[in-house]
């Protein structure tokens, strides 16, 4: 299939909200595909209202909405496990009459192939599966220590699925696990933050750290504290840390965010630490920055790593999950071992007392972000999976 051939997609989300780099990744590709591939798409989304639903109104994407949830879970061990299973796997075959319903809707749409962003969701597999048309689910998280796959295992996506799009090679390994590594392909992340930036001199004068990330466990928040501490310990008293993110909706893992608030009270870090919550605008706050950490337990890839680059920033990123991949050690940024805080904060020692060193792998990073993980090379490579299966003759 030649780019400009008419094919049309229904696209299935996990949620409705535009706070997560999920959606806001799909909602790149979705109006590229759009605009630059002439690709018919329509969007099916949980809610009727939401941040999503107004940004594919404001591109002219169609889209209608239909209650679904998705049948797996990160969370456990919270006290509500029987809950939970109870939702994980009654929600499958909720979503298998639900995916029923629709297929009668939409049998006459004459869609070439359905696209289910996320794994959480299964309708849209169910979907694909009663109209007979390829289904392609594009992964984005590796899941939590322990989660709760209910019925949609790897094992089950896989025969559900003509491709599964990974977006690091850690996560595809993480799935050869399971499956066979036939129907996988990994497709790096497009990042639409701006090219082009220029780190500017800052107006003040301190050594300004900036982690950005949902307050959940699997961020490492705390290493970063306790590389804070240690830090202050050894007597440097001008090193901040600004913490950009809030608790996400709909987790209950609230106590999350109280618990690493207490500890930055507790080891008197309140003048060193601040967090903003919420950040509009990010470009604006990355301007006023020295370095950027991500400290991840396991990032399946990593959107701020790519935008801090972008912005001039020096990266001292975990050396777990996808983070090695955008990240080479000593060349365009610093890798540490993720949980040693220790070590952490011996890298942004040696950055803050050598800061020509720490202007020469910035640079390199910068560089290296500009021709990197770009929207264009990540939607045509979605989109030649697409026309793959497309020209496999799989439309019934």
């Amino acid at each position: 299939m030649i780019k400009g051939e008419k094919m049309k997609i229904l696209v299935v989300t996990h949620d409705s909200n535009f706070s997560g780099g999920a959606n806001r990744s799909l909602y790149t590709v979705l109006t590229k595909l759009k605009n630059e591939y002439k690709v018919e798409i329509d969007v099916l989304l949980p809610k009727k209202d939401g941040q999503l639903n107004k940004k594919l109104d404001e591109a002219n994407i169609p889209w209608f909405s239909h209650k679904y949830f998705g049948v797996i879970s990160g969370i456990r061990n919270d006290g509500k496990d029987v809950l939970r299973f109870g939702k994980v796997y009654v929600g499958y075959f909720i979503e298998h009459y639900l995916s029923i319903m629709l297929k009668n809707k939409l049998k006459d749409k004459n869609y070439d192939l359905v696209y289910t962003n996320t794994r959480l969701p299964i309708i849209g597999a169910k979907i694909a599966q009663h109209l007979n048309i390829p289904h392609v689910c594009h992964v984005r998280e590796f899941g939590t220590v322990k989660p709760l796959w209910g019925f949609w295992t790897h094992q089950k996506m896989y025969e559900l699925s003509d491709r599964i799009i990974l977006i690091s090679h850690a996560l595809q390994r993480k799935f050869e696990e399971h499956v066979l590594s036939d129907k996988l392909v990994t497709i790096h992340n497009g990042i639409d933050s701006p090219l082009g930036l220029h780190k500017k001199e800052k107006s003040n004068k301190t050594f300004e750290l900036l982690l950005t990330g949902r307050l959940v466990p699997d961020k490492g928040h705390k290493d970063a504290i306790l590389a804070m501490e240690l830090l202050k310990s050894k007597g440097y008293r001008d090193i901040r840390l600004h913490i950009v993110g809030s608790s996400p909706v709909r987790t209950h893992i609230g106590w999350y965010e109280e618990e690493i608030k207490k500890m930055v009270k507790d080891k008197d870090l309140r003048n060193e630490i601040i967090f903003h919550g919420e950040v509009e605008d990010m470009v604006a706050l990355r301007s006023e920055m020295d370095c950027e950490l991500m400290c991840a337990i396991c990032e399946t890839f990593g959107r701020v790593t790519v935008e801090g680059m972008r912005s001039g920033l020096l990266m001292i990123g975990s050396n777990t999950g996808g983070t090695p991949e955008i990240i080479s050690d000593k060349e365009t940024g610093f890798l540490y071992n993720q949980g040693d805080y220790t070590d952490l904060a011996s890298k942004i020692e040696d950055v803050y007392l050598d800061r020509e060193l720490m202007k020469l792998i910035s640079q390199k990073g910068y560089q290296y972000s500009q021709i990197n993980y770009t929207p264009d090379k990540n939607v045509e490579e979605i989109y030649k999976v697409f026309s793959s299966l497309f020209r496999g003759g799989s439309r019934s």
